[in-house]
Formats: structure tokens, C-alpha cells, sequence
């Protein structure tokens, strides 16, 4: 009987079921994408973690296979910011196109705030 199943042919992939993807998950990429951009780091305050208020931040909007993001980074001093944001914009594009599956209509990535060289453990200015 396997080897009847395993030289089957699929159904149409129409008939398989529906991908519903969350749009928590979404951010979820989002936020882990941004983090793999250089000079991009996580930062908050121990009360903005338990308001949900640390950085990076992702808001998504899923209509169907579309999906919008607004995400607001931080930056460490001494980075260019529009070189950042347009490499975080890049990041998040790829992740979310190889790991959803879905098509990205707006990316806007803001940046929140920059992080002082003594909380990023960098001495001054940032050379790329």
C-alpha cells in the first residue's frame, strides 16, 4: 500500500487546504529579519517589555496573500540611517518572501531610536 501512495500523484494544490498565516507571525519574521541587519539591535526598558514596547517593533497588515509592515528599529550611534533602514527594508523583504510566501506591498521601517555607544558596548563612532 506505501508504495501504491508514494507513486501517486498529488492533488491539485487547491484541493490540499488553505495557509493561513498569522499575523503574529508575520511580525515575528519581521522582527527577526531586522535583528540580522548590521546596527540594528533590540532595545527597551524592562517596563516597555512588559507593555510589548520593545524595539525592533513590527505592525503587519495581511489581506489575503499581501501583507504591509511598519516596523520601528534601533539604531547603535554612529550608523548611517538611511543605509540601516534600507538594509533592514531589504531583510525584511527576502524573510518574508522566502519564509511566507507572501507578496510584500509597502515596507516602512522607522527609526525609533539611535542607541548610545556605552549600551552597545561600540566606543564611538561605527565605521562601515
Amino acid at each position: 500500500m506505501a508504495d501504491e501512495e508514494a507513486g501517486a500523484p498529488l492533488p491539485d494544490p487547491a484541493d490540499r487546504g488553505v495557509l493561513d498565516v498569522r499575523d503574529r507571525a508575520v511580525a515575528n519574521i519581521v522582527v527577526a529579519a531586522t535583528l540580522q541587519s548590521p546596527g540594528v539591535h533590540r532595545h527597551g526598558t524592562s517596563l516597555g517589555r512588559l507593555a510589548g514596547r520593545d524595539l525592533p517593533r513590527a505592525d503587519v497588515d495581511v489581506a489575503g496573500d499581501h501583507v504591509s509592515v511598519h516596523v520601528d528599529i534601533a539604531v547603535e550611534w554612529g550608523r548611517p540611517l538611511g543605509a540601516v533602514a534600507a538594509a533592514a527594508r531589504r531583510e525584511v523583504c527576502d524573510a518574508l518572501a522566502t519564509q511566507s510566501g507572501l507578496s510584500v506591498d509597502r515596507v516602512t521601517v522607522h527609526v525609533a531610536t539611535v542607541i548610545p555607544p556605552e549600551q552597545t558596548g561600540t566606543s564611538g563612532r561605527v565605521l562601515t
